[in-house]
């Protein structure tokens, strides 16, 4: 019988989380060896992105583009199709409530990045092939997952592997959280997404922009232009709102709704068209009980979902990759198996709590800006107009979105950039 072949790491999930989490672990910059680490990943190898723009984006906080530096997948992300954004303007559609944020107030360079996810995976896929040690496989589809003799035992296709240590980041219906027997159960928000490529009557001017409306967030988040130099009029939407509002919005043709868009924005960018399809998908929430198990780690999606009106779930998965193997990393050098339970604590520990403020975060926005009431809605707009007026507290919210905040690997600090 064919012996199975073995890793130190075996990640569940070839997605943006677990594409990171690969190439952080098989650094030698972070562990003096590095680990031996398979991708077992049951889609197709990612493609590069071409022609227009993908419905499905992300927005990279300045921790994650470091991460990214470091890891040797930012440089190979295609200038041409990632759009920075130097400023963001939020207000309240109901009242007179407005903050706006600049980089420069930030001493950034940019408050945040938007690409489409299938180029993100493409890039750190790409990175991955030329990086010792890291096996990738795609098309490879877990079947059966087992624990034993204190090892992980997976069954994919015709091939079985073993590893000592399983990372599950396999998206919010993680099979490898349901098999470990951690709850993680999904928490209805109430809202569905729209997402969309729209184009728009004036350029965006690499401003993020979000107006907030009873019935739910409306994000528009500028694209890279048509032609590299030339001002971009594209934008991706994601409008979040009562399932009800969202089907009356898919229900009209392309003509109205663009002008449904552009009402709810107050033309903002002059009138609006939709470019290509809209697809709507239900929001939940998701937090797994432990990050944790035996010789077990979940991140990204697979350990928490949070709303999207802040645009902040890749970038908390990241930092998600980037402390696990930072913590594996000192316990490698320290002489200590892949899976000691008390370093996968750690992880935990560092992980859990922070995931948990911004989900509560996020909540508290969303049940905010739905109150009618009057007194709430001058309380949220006075708050607003309070943020925009003190410095301190505009800096505060950039220095949160920017990825500065919290207990930050290593890796995801500007001090140590790589290209």
């Amino acid at each position: 019988m064919k012996e199975p072949s073995h890793t130190d790491i075996l990640i569940i999930g070839g997605g943006m989380a677990g594409g990171l989490q690969a190439l952080l672990l098989t650094d030698k910059s972070l562990a003096e060896q590095g680990f031996t680490v398979r991708v077992l990943d049951g889609a197709p190898a990612p493609a590069w992105p071409d022609g227009e723009p993908a419905a499905r984006v992300s927005t990279l906080s300045e921790a994650s583009h470091w991460l990214l530096r470091h890891a040797g997948a930012w440089a190979r992300l295609r200038p041409a199709r990632v759009q920075g954004y130097t400023s963001m303007r939020v207000w309240d559609q109901d009242g007179t409530g407005e903050v706006a944020f600049d980089a420069r107030d930030a001493g950034a360079e940019s408050l945040g990045w938007l690409l489409e996810n299938d180029h993100l995976t493409a890039a750190l896929y790409d990175a991955a092939s030329e990086r010792d040690g890291l096996d990738w496989q795609c098309g490879k589809a877990a079947t059966a997952i087992h624990r034993e003799d204190g090892r992980w035992r997976v069954e994919a296709s015709d091939d079985t592997f073993t590893a000592d240590l399983l990372i599950g980041a396999d998206g919010a219906r993680s099979r490898v959280r349901e098999l470990a027997g951690i709850p993680g159960g999904p928490r209805d928000t109430g809202h569905h997404a729209l997402v969309a490529t729209i184009e728009t009557e004036l350029p965006h001017g690499g401003c993020a922009r979000q107006v907030f409306m009873d019935s739910g967030p409306l994000a528009l988040l500028p694209l890279f232009a048509e032609q590299q130099g030339g001002e971009s009029h594209r934008c991706s939407i994601v409008w979040s709102a009562w399932p009800e509002r969202v089907e009356e919005l898919m229900a009209l043709d392309d003509d109205a709704f663009g002008a449904a868009l552009t009402r709810a924005t107050g033309a903002a960018l002059g009138q609006a068209r939709v470019r290509g399809h809209r697809a709507v998908f239900p929001i939940q929430e998701r937090h797994a009980s432990a990050y944790v198990g035996p010789g077990l780690a979940l991140i990204g999606d697979a350990a928490h979902v949070i709303h999207p009106l802040a645009g902040q779930g890749i970038n908390l998965g990241f930092l998600d990759a980037a402390v696990l193997a930072e913590e594996l990393g000192r316990a490698r050098q320290a002489g200590l198996p892949v899976a000691e339970p008390a370093v996968l604590a750690r992880y935990q520990r560092r992980r859990r709590a922070d995931n948990l403020v911004m989900q509560n975060a996020m909540r508290g926005f969303k049940l905010l800006f739905e109150r009618r009431e009057l007194p709430v809605r001058w309380l949220r707009n006075s708050g607003l107009n309070l943020v925009n007026r003190l410095a301190p507290a505009r800096h505060a919210f950039m220095h949160r979105a920017l990825g500065r905040a919290g207990d930050l690997p290593r890796t995801a600090r500007p001090m140590h950039p790589r290209s």
